[in-house]
């Protein structure tokens, strides 16, 4: 896909912890937080089920981009499109477990995430606009 600046229209829409990524100095990404806590060993059984369920149901159905890990793209950040309903609910549900087990995470939206390098039919990479 060639760059492009996203369209002013559509609303992207984030979920993210208040720790800075170390890569991009932006908030890290909700998958981070859950794949942290999910190694951790602190979850209760039923909670873990239920992340690991979120989580499958995501690695079968939502492409990891691949340009994340080329070199130059550090600062890239994933967006969810606002027509990615059943992904938005996993990874809601996910936030759940993790605002239960003391993480922060917020939901964020833009509708100028910066220059894309890449889009699905769910999802969006863009590497943000200088501020």
């Amino acid at each position: 896909m060639a760059w492009r600046e996203s369209t002013a229209k559509t609303t992207y829409v984030r979920f993210q912890t208040r720790v800075r990524d170390e890569d991009s100095h932006r908030p890290g990404g909700v998958f981070q937080a859950a794949f942290a806590l999910r190694d951790s060993d602190e979850l209760p059984q039923h909670e873990q089920e239920e992340m690991e369920q979120h989580l499958s149901w995501l690695r079968t159905h939502l492409k990891s981009p691949s340009c994340l890990d080329k070199p130059g793209n550090e600062k890239a950040i994933a967006w969810f499109h606002p027509r990615a309903t059943k992904p938005i609910r996993c990874v809601r549900a996910i936030v759940e477990i993790l605002r239960e087990n003391g993480v922060l995470i917020d939901q964020v939206t833009t509708r100028r995430p910066g220059k894309m390098i890449y889009e699905d039919h769910w999802q969006i990479v863009a590497k943000p606009f200088r501020e």
